[in-house]
């Protein structure tokens, strides 16, 4: 009984001592929401991401598609002097890929910044 009381109290302090150690290793930058929408026979990802930091530098976006018919990834251009507070960005995929390799089935959103991937998102 002794041996159980210990493992749960000692369980129970690790969590609660490692919460706020976890928040503060925050990562600088995040993923906030994304969205596919057909537009001129393509799609265009939009996503939402949110600065922490006074200045932000050297942001990568990679967008990894599954369609019908094969797989791919998009990737944006670098992101540089991006100010604290939310964001835009969007990734065009084109008509040309839609008519070849069929429908965007799921895709899946790496952010990397400095060249570290930091969040990942996953949509259906």
């Amino acid at each position: 009984m002794k041996i159980k009381k210990f493992l749960v109290t000692f369980a129970t302090v690790i969590s609660v001592l490692s919460f706020p150690l976890q928040n503060s290793f925050a990562d600088s930058v995040a993923i906030k929401g994304a969205m596919k929408i057909q537009r001129m026979g393509g799609y265009v990802i939009f996503i939402n991401y949110q600065t922490h930091d006074k200045w932000t530098d050297s942001l990568l976006f990679k967008v990894h598609c599954k369609f019908e018919r094969g797989e791919f990834t998009f990737t944006s251009s670098s992101l540089n002097n991006i100010e604290k507070g939310w964001h835009k960005t969007q990734i065009v995929i084109s008509d040309v890929i839609k008519k070849r390799y069929g429908s965007l089935r799921e895709y899946k959103i790496d952010l990397y910044e400095n060249g570290v991937l930091v969040d990942t998102k996953k949509n259906y």
